[in-house]
């Protein structure tokens, strides 16, 4: 073997490295496949010549104010679930509708529903298993994790399922307050969210993902809203410093005329003089004692322990008193 060819794979190394590549890749994405399974985890398609409407720090803001959401569902699920329930907001994501379709599947239910009177429709959707396990629970069965649960859903249940989507909507008029005065009106229950026919495929959406997890399974619930809707619910940078800052003034202000009350104390120091403890335990009433300060020269004012004026003893309206005369 020449120089040159030491080093160089022989022709039954690279088959056997390709082989041992495929079969990771294999591996792999049975792994993936396995994760998306998941409650909780799900892979988003994200189109990258598509900008984000939101930054980062407006999503941040934006998680904020919806994490009450989570903690108000979690209260009526409880109770509706009769089960420990815990509700949790796992992400805020931003695509177009005809995403958010492929995302979603055909394994969803949900409901359309409208923010009144300002018109914005959004839809609200939730697993189709969890929903169905949910609804035997709540209609006094005893569905368990992992149990059969029907998927075929009556009238009954349709109502069922909507004081279920009502409770949860609830609070929103109160968190997006910053969108407009609205209500939150539920409209029709959708088994196919495939064939919605509600908005262009290149609208942009903006996706709320909670998990709830419960004795009875776990599923999500997403609140599919469209960006016009929600764009003015994260205050702006520029408004968030106005904010600050007339908080800041209005906080000075405030010290300002506190300070105005506040009382302070003032001493006048005469003099000193340095004593000797053996004279100091031998004084008496009637005893002199020399300062350091000589007739005329003005006394010093404290305030805190510390020098802050000089001036002239004397008397005013019957009580000692300095007139002062400069500022140190």
């Amino acid at each position: 073997m020449t120089p040159a060819e030491e080093g160089k794979l022989s022709k039954d190394e690279v088959e056997a490295l390709l082989q041992a590549t495929k079969g990771g890749e294999e591996q792999q994405t049975e792994t993936l496949a396995h994760r998306s399974e998941q409650p909780g985890r799900r892979v988003h398609g994200y189109d990258f010549q598509q900008p984000s409407r939101f930054s980062k720090t407006q999503l941040e803001k934006l998680r904020r104010i919806n994490e009450t959401l989570a903690q108000n569902a979690t209260s009526h699920a409880s109770r509706l679930l009769r089960s420990n329930v815990k509700t949790q907001l796992v992400s805020i994501d931003q695509m177009k509708w005809e995403n958010l379709l492929e995302e979603a599947g055909d394994a969803v239910i949900g409901f359309v529903f409208v923010l009144e009177p300002l018109g914005y429709r959004a839809v609200m959707t939730m697993d189709s298993q969890f929903a169905a396990a949910a609804l035997e629970r709540m209609m006094g069965g005893h569905a368990d994790a992992g149990g059969s649960a029907t998927l075929e859903f009556t009238d009954l249940d349709v109502r069922v399922l909507t004081n279920f989507a009502r409770a949860f909507l609830s609070p929103l008029p109160q968190l997006w307050h910053r969108v407009g005065e609205f209500s939150v009106e539920l409209g029709r229950f959708v088994e196919d969210l495939q064939a919605l026919d509600l908005f262009p495929g290149g609208e942009d959406f903006v996706e709320f993902c909670f998990l709830m997890q419960s004795n009875v399974g776990s599923g999500q619930i997403v609140l599919a809203v469209p960006f016009q809707a929600v764009r003015s619910l994260p205050p702006d940078v520029d408004q968030a410093s106005n904010i600050t800052g007339a908080a800041d003034e209005g906080t000075d202000e405030a010290l300002r005329q506190n300070l105005k009350h506040t009382k302070i104390e003032l001493r006048a120091l005469l003099g000193t003089a340095d004593v000797k403890v053996g004279r100091l335990v031998r004084i008496e009433p009637g005893d002199v004692i020399v300062l350091d300060t000589r007739i005329g020269e003005t006394v010093r004012v404290m305030v805190n322990d510390k020098v802050k004026f000089r001036g002239y003893p004397g008397r005013h309206n019957g009580r000692y008193a300095v007139r002062l005369t400069r500022e140190e």
